[in-house]
């Protein structure tokens, strides 16, 4: 399993680049061993650009706490704001 570090290195290198082979060769200079596989970098790549996380928990934690802010605005909209103090 790939560190953090590692994770985040690909992604960057994949977003300057588009080109799996260079993100591969360039890992494989830095952190000699072999780098994951193009399907992998494509993954944490995509996992990036839609959630600006590539950690799952941090991921999960990031959708509940957006969910309980559009629940928030619901009640709001609801009650024509009547319970906007607390946000």
């Amino acid at each position: 399993m790939a560190a953090r570090g590692e994770k985040s290195f690909c992604v960057l290198e994949y977003h300057r680049n588009k080109c799996v082979v260079t993100v591969q060769s360039a890992f494989r200079s830095k952190y000699t061993k072999d780098p994951t596989t193009d399907k992998t970098i494509h993954a944490w790549y995509k996992r990036f650009t839609e959630i600006g996380c590539l950690c799952k928990q941090k991921a999960l934690i990031l959708t509940h706490v957006w969910q309980e802010l559009e629940y928030s605005i619901d009640v709001c909209c609801a009650t024509h704001d009547a319970h906007i103090e607390h946000l």
